[in-house]
Parts: C-alpha cells; sequence; structure tokens
C-alpha cells in the first residue's frame, strides 16, 4: 500500500508539469511513468485547466486539481522531466528567473529585433524598443490577479503610444509597429501544443489550447484597435505610412541570436536550451522563403513547420526532455498569429507590415500548412517513440 505522501508528490509532479507549459497528454504519459517507477498504478487525465489521477490499486482514491491556464518556464518543465527520468528523485526544486534587469532588456530587445529580421524603417526599429519597455511596464502591473489583462493593455499602450508619435509627424506604419511591440504574446506554445494533441487524437485539449490562443490574439488586436481609434480621437488622424525596409546587410545576422536569447530568457529556458534551439529560430523565420522550392509561401511553412518539428522533436527524445523546449521559439515565429493580425490590418486598414503585400492573406492557409507540417513530422515517429511510458 502506497503513502498518500506519494499520491500527492505524483498529483505534484503533474501540476509542476501543468504550470510549465507541459502539453496535457504529455503530463498523462510521463505521470503513468513515474508512477510505474514507484510500483504505484495510475490512470490520469489531464486538460488544460485540471488534472484527474485515480489509483485503482490503492483503494480507488482520487486526487483532483483544479488548474489555472499554463504559463510558460522551459527551465522549470526541463527540470522536472530531467527529475521523472532520474534513478532517484531528487524533488521538485524551483529553478531561479534570470534577473530583472536582464527581463527588462530582452522585452526592449525582440520588437527591433523582429523588425529587423522582416525589414522596416530604422526610425520604426528604433521606435519599437521604446514601445518593448512600455510592454514591460504593462508586465509588471499586471500581476496576480491582473495577469489576464496584460495583452489587452500591451496592445491598446502600443496603439495609444504609436498615434501619439505619428500625430507628431514621425512616418511609422502604425498597426505594423503595434504588431511588433506585442509579437511576443503571440501564443506559439499553446498552439504547438494545441496541434500536438490534436494530431494525437486528443480533441478536448487541444480545442481547448486552441481556443484559448485565439482569445489571446482577439485581446491583442481589440487592444492595439481600441488604442490607435483613442489615439486618433485625442491626437488627431493618424496617417497611413506604407513600410520601408531600411535594414542594412548585416543587422539579421545580430538581430537573429538577440531574437532567439530575448525570448529564452523571458520564457526562462536553460541557457543550453537557448542554444540549442537557435536552428529553429532560423527556421521559423526564413523557412517559409527558402524552402518553398518555387512553389510558394504554402509550401514553405509546410517545410518549415515539418523541419522545426522533427527537429525539436529528435534533439528531445535524445536528451530525455519535450520538444516544446525546442520547438517553441521557432513556432512563436513561424505561428500565423502576428501574421494574423496582419491579415485583419491589411483587410480593414489597406496597410500591411511585411513587403509581400500577400501575406496577410494567406494566414488561414499558412495556419493549415503548420498543421499539416506538424502532422507530418510526428507521424514519422513511431507511437513507441512517442510514449515515453513505454
Amino acid at each position: 500500500m502506497a503513502l498518500l505522501s506519494q499520491l500527492r508528490n505524483i498529483a505534484d509532479t503533474g501540476e509542476t508539469l501543468h504550470r510549465s507549459g507541459c502539453a496535457p497528454y504529455k503530463i498523462e504519459k510521463y505521470l503513468q511513468f513515474y508512477a510505474r517507477k514507484q510500483g504505484i498504478n495510475v490512470i490520469v487525465q489531464a486538460t488544460p485547466t485540471s488534472i484527474s489521477c485515480q489509483f485503482p490499486d490503492e483503494d480507488n482514491q482520487f486526487i483532483i486539481r483544479r488548474l489555472e491556464p499554463a504559463q510558460i518556464n522551459l527551465s522549470l518543465l526541463a527540470r522536472t522531466i530531467i527529475r521523472i527520468n532520474a534513478v532517484e528523485d531528487p524533488g521538485i526544486e524551483e529553478p531561479g528567473r534570470y534577473p530583472a534587469w536582464l527581463i527588462m532588456v530582452a522585452n526592449i530587445a525582440i520588437p527591433p529585433a523582429f523588425l529587423t529580421l522582416i525589414g522596416s524603417a530604422l526610425t520604426t526599429i528604433a521606435l519599437s524598443a521604446v514601445l518593448g519597455f512600455l510592454v514591460w511596464l504593462c508586465q509588471l502591473f499586471c500581476r496576480g490577479d491582473r495577469v489576464i489583462l496584460v495583452e489587452f493593455l500591451s496592445a491598446l499602450v502600443a496603439g495609444l503610444a504609436v498615434s501619439l508619435v505619428s500625430s507628431m509627424g514621425v512616418e511609422v506604419p502604425v498597426w505594423g509597429t503595434c504588431i511588433a511591440a506585442i509579437v511576443l504574446f503571440v501564443p506559439g506554445l499553446s498552439i504547438a501544443n494545441s496541434l500536438e494533441c490534436l494530431a494525437f487524437n486528443d480533441v478536448i485539449s487541444g480545442s481547448s489550447l486552441f481556443a484559448q490562443s485565439i482569445f489571446v490574439l482577439m485581446k491583442l488586436f481589440i487592444g492595439i484597435y481600441i488604442g490607435v481609434s483613442i489615439g486618433a480621437e485625442l491626437w488627431g488622424a493618424t496617417p497611413q505610412v506604407k513600410n520601408v525596409n531600411e535594414v542594412l546587410w548585416w543587422m539579421p545576422y545580430l538581430a537573429l541570436p538577440a531574437l532567439s536569447f530575448s525570448i529564452g530568457v523571458i520564457f526562462n529556458a536553460r541557457l543550453v536550451d537557448i542554444v540549442r534551439a537557435l536552428p529553429v529560430t532560423v527556421l521559423g523565420m526564413w523557412g517559409p522563403l527558402y524552402l518553398g522550392f518555387g512553389s510558394g509561401w504554402i509550401v514553405g511553412t509546410w517545410v518549415t513547420a515539418m523541419c522545426i518539428t522533427l527537429y525539436g522533436t529528435w534533439l528531445a527524445k535524445t536528451l530525455n526532455l519535450t520538444g516544446a523546449i525546442y520547438i517553441v521559439q521557432g513556432i512563436l515565429i513561424l505561428v500565423p498569429g502576428s501574421r494574423v493580425l496582419m491579415s485583419a490590418t491589411q483587410s480593414l486598414f489597406n496597410e500591411t507590415l511585411m513587403a509581400d503585400a500577400s501575406i496577410g492573406l494567406s494566414a488561414l492557409l499558412m495556419f493549415s500548412a503548420i498543421v499539416a507540417g506538424q502532422v507530418t513530422a510526428l507521424a514519422l515517429y513511431s507511437q513507441k517513440n512517442r510514449n515515453l511510458a513505454s
């Protein structure tokens, strides 16, 4: 007969996996594997907001945890999986976070790095660094019970700030600059997890995570819209300005590692994992351009999503970790979350951020290509290789 503390330890481990961003179906497999190492039989059902553990051999005891939506903490996720695989259980150890000043620098660096990679005016790139600082302040304000407000408030502040600068005569693409400011909030991991769950027939979790991702995108778009609209009333209408690429040839080579490192810092990834994930950032940024083999963005996106998933899954299996740790950076760039915002911008306001004006209109096809790419890549691994408990 297992001790009650052992059963609670299994449930606590599942809760730790959940709040660090692990996909629900993988939580079930990890907990079954972890319990079996201790000679305990458990039936686990995980969803994006709950974990239920049933112990048939322990008087059929139930432990049910109602949870908040997961946050991304890649270092905690890696440490928990390493602990599950360890011969001796070292116990749950919370990893430290990066210093506050480094998180601030990462928030400031992401918008200009993103704009540098897709091509923009130098004035717009400089302004986006200021917007990154404002978004960081919004994150400081939206803690605890106010965390649900962070995406909307950040988008609202970005819209107000950009409309103010534009009203002063500075020529910037208003919507495009706002999108760059909040690109950090594009729910890359949630979408990646939702696609993976759907690919493995976990329809409930996949649908819930996908709906949560759409909700975040809605908050971002409506926040920018309201901010720009209020700014137009306060400071006058903002002129429509086309994006101009003034990026020098050498700047993207600095922006790419800066973007990768900044995303890793904010998601609290280990430094070694940030370095390992750099190839998926390269793929996510430039893969659709060069891997289409003359067939366009859609084919390029499919091939890129497949390559990102294959690399992340292969590396995770090699290191006995989970692919999400290495896939999230590429998916955050590749996922059409920001392109969906660009599509809405182009349809409603006739403004686009990227040089290829048709890119916004193809957001739905690109999203479908990502689904197909991930499903194709995951299908190349046998069920035995996917299932840690086997």
